[in-house]
């Protein structure tokens, strides 16, 4: 993937980790994200590139002309790695 640090901003606000910073046990980054999705518009080629690496999964077509996007269990681990956090499922 091209852009790596394109990818980890909009991985990031998927999950709501730039609103909300992850917390610290034992010396260790956690994360429980407070949501999963990202509603599109007509412009989603970046969350398509996300898609074919199996970090995101597409949802159903939006009201804006796009899909909504949600982060995989690989995705969240993928970006967990990249911030050095260990990311919840949110329905964890």
């Amino acid at each position: 993937m091209e852009n790596k640090p394109r990818y980890i901003e909009l991985a990031k606000h998927c999950i709501g980790l730039d609103r909300k910073k992850p917390y610290v046990r034992h010396g260790k980054k956690f994360y429980r994200p407070y949501r999963n999705f990202f509603a599109t518009g007509k412009k989603y080629k970046d969350w398509e590139t996300m898609e074919d690496v199996g970090y995101v999964a597409r949802g159903d077509r939006n009201q804006h002309g796009g899909y909504t996007f949600f982060m995989t269990r690989a995705g969240l681990d993928w970006l967990g790695g990249q911030l050095g956090i260990h990311i919840y499922d949110e329905s964890d």
